[in-house]
């Protein structure tokens, strides 16, 4: 991949960071999560994820050589996982007062986000080529999305709230980290 198509990439991952904070700020303040995404939040993570998408095979190309098949296995899971956010945004957008529920596909594809978070926090840390605070803040972002998607729902309200909070910040400062270093072109 061209040294101009990762750095425009760069800038497609930092605004996908931006969308995807403005996105789970209402998510976060929304008293009726887990029934239904907020409408304040749709577009912004269907912004949010559209850019990902777009941006994710320069972060992978970026870093190939040194990550060899943990930053491929941890791409493909990505990819998959952001399949996730435009389903929810999706929905949101074309049937606002119905909820996601339960369903096999969004358990898969939260499965897919998880790992491939995991991946590819792991692909950057020992690749060395992406800022390796970057690969941390990836594995905090798997953390925090692990709890929200698989615990927080069997716990109190407030501890959905405060996960998709810090999720969503910690996801948006690792993917602006990243999208800045792929503009520079410099780890």
């Amino acid at each position: 991949m061209g040294d101009v198509a990762i750095r425009a990439a760069g800038l497609a991952t930092i605004a996908a960071a931006v969308l995807f904070g403005m996105a789970m700020i209402p998510v976060a303040l929304d008293p009726s999560m887990g029934r239904r995404l907020p409408s304040t939040a749709s577009l912004p993570l269907l912004g949010s994820a559209v850019l990902l998408v777009v941006s994710l095979p320069a972060i992978y190309a970026r870093q190939a050589e040194a990550s060899g098949w943990i930053g491929l296995g941890g791409y493909v899971f990505l990819q998959a996982g952001a399949l996730l956010l435009v389903v929810a945004a999706a929905s949101a957008l074309l049937h606002p007062t119905s909820a996601l529920g339960e369903h096999p596909l969004l358990f898969g594809l939260g499965v897919a986000l998880v790992v491939g978070l995991l991946l590819t926090a792991i692909a950057t840390l020992s690749a060395g080529v992406l800022p390796q605070g970057a690969g941390v803040l990836l594995l905090g972002a798997m953390v925090g999305f692990f709890f929200v998607f698989f615990v927080a729902e069997f716990l109190p309200a407030i501890a959905g709230h405060v996960g998709n909070a810090v999720f969503g910040l910690v996801l948006a400062l690792a993917l602006a980290w990243i999208g800045v270093s792929l503009w520079r072109g410099s780890p």
